[in-house]
């Protein structure tokens, strides 16, 4: 097959060919952009204002962005390749020509988390003002990226994975309709092997049918072919990155092996520092199990010391021991509990006198005054323990933090 021949070094991406250019033509986010949601509402209208939309990969943000600000003066952005001291001046120049213009221009800023939270503060005058229409675009849960007093300013979207419905859809009216794949076809097989390895991404799904095509010199593209240029993808962003390690903690909490194994190597393949994975378990160890099981921290901490001497990948195994260790391990939230319990005392209750007979009376004075009066050592009682003693200050004598 000769496709790609012709202009090979002009030919764009096949995800850059075929993105749609309406509404209409759109795959997927069938929630944010049902009739009369007020994204699709602003769209159609025209009358748009400042928004964010907060999606995975491939998931149509920038799509959407493209078709929202077709028909108006628009410039991209990129936060991953562009200086923010360069968008300043172009936010000069916007604002400068807005005083002699009733033109409002959009400015599509792509990743914007990759600028900080006080570069994100390049953005908030010329929003406020109403110089610009800001569509900001990210990967990442805005809470955690986006400077709050920006983020106020703007109306929210949030797009999901595109089902595997949606990627197959995406697939078959791509090679309808892009004028480079018209004589192909592809088998049942090979489209399932496409929309799994895709992960829900619309631009993977298609890079891979363009290599695929591009590489086989078939017309009937076969599963065969697929299974060269295929292969899962993790994503692992910030809030997934607080999703999986919460699952983490609840599944060795829930004494489950398997879905703590499971959730650690999600972290690990998807690129988590293995120091914060076993961190992680060393803070379980005391808070989960605590006194049931000792033992429980020795192994999480022999587990960061073994990675630390053998390193990656055979380190994984000793984390991996730790884990299923952790998980199947008796627990105890007692020690937790009498933590927070001791500090919100100290808090409340604030620098309590500590009882005189516990002070050790190192000067004539200190022992005149008092200190070290009455103490009872243990170890000349019974079982090295006084009976009834009271050891904690006298506001609090009968207190128990530690609930047995």
């Amino acid at each position: 097959m000769e496709l790609f021949e012709e202009g090979r070094e002009t030919i764009s991406p096949l995800a850059y060919r075929v993105r749609p250019t309406t509404l209409e033509e759109f795959v997927g986010q069938a929630k944010e952009l049902a009739e009369g949601r007020p994204l699709r509402k602003m769209i159609e209208s025209g009358d748009l204002h400042s928004f964010l939309i907060s999606g995975p990969p491939g998931s149509g943000k920038t799509t959407i962005a493209a078709i929202a600000s077709k028909e108006r003066k628009s410039i991209s952005i990129s936060a991953t390749t562009e200086h923010i001291k360069d968008v300043k001046k172009i936010l000069e120049s916007i604002t400068k020509e807005k005083n002699f213009s009733r033109i409002t221009q959009v400015v599509v800023v792509d990743e914007i988390q990759h600028f900080t939270r006080r570069e994100q503060d390049a953005f908030l005058e010329s929003v406020e003002r109403g110089d610009i229409i800001l569509i900001a675009l990210t990967t990442e849960n805005p809470s955690f990226y986006i400077n709050s007093a920006l983020l106020s300013r703007l109306s929210i979207f949030i797009f999901q994975k595109l089902s595997n419905e949606e990627i197959r859809q995406i697939i078959l009216n791509a090679i309808k309709e892009d004028k480079y794949l018209k004589d192909c076809s592809i088998n049942d097989n090979a489209l399932e092997l496409i929309t799994e390895a895709s992960d829900g991404d619309a631009r993977r799904a298609l890079n891979i049918l363009e290599a695929v095509v591009s590489n086989s010199g078939k017309k009937l593209i076969d599963a065969s072919d697929v299974e060269k240029f295929s292969g899962k993808v993790l994503t692992y962003g910030k809030e997934l990155h607080y999703d999986l390690i919460s699952a983490f903690i609840k599944s060795m909490r829930g004494s489950d092996p398997d879905a703590a194994l499971y959730y650690m190597y999600r972290m690990i393949e998807g690129g988590e520092d293995p120091l914060y994975v076993v961190r992680r378990m060393v803070r379980f160890a005391s808070e989960d199990i605590g006194l049931k099981d000792p033992t429980a921290l020795v192994i999480a901490n022999a587990a960061k010391d073994a990675f630390h001497f053998v390193g990656a990948p055979e380190g994984y195994l000793a984390l991996a021991e730790a884990c299923v260790y952790l998980a199947k391990a008796p627990k105890d939230n007692s020690l937790y509990l009498a933590e927070n319990e001791v500090r919100k005392t100290i808090q409340e209750t604030g620098s309590l006198a500590i009882p005189k007979k516990l002070l050790n009376p190192v000067t004539k004075l200190m022992e005149e005054r008092g200190y070290g009066k009455d103490y009872k050592y243990p170890h000349n009682y019974e079982g090295h323990i006084v009976e009834n003693e009271a050891y904690l200050p006298g506001e609090i004598k009968n207190k128990k933090f530690l609930k047995e």
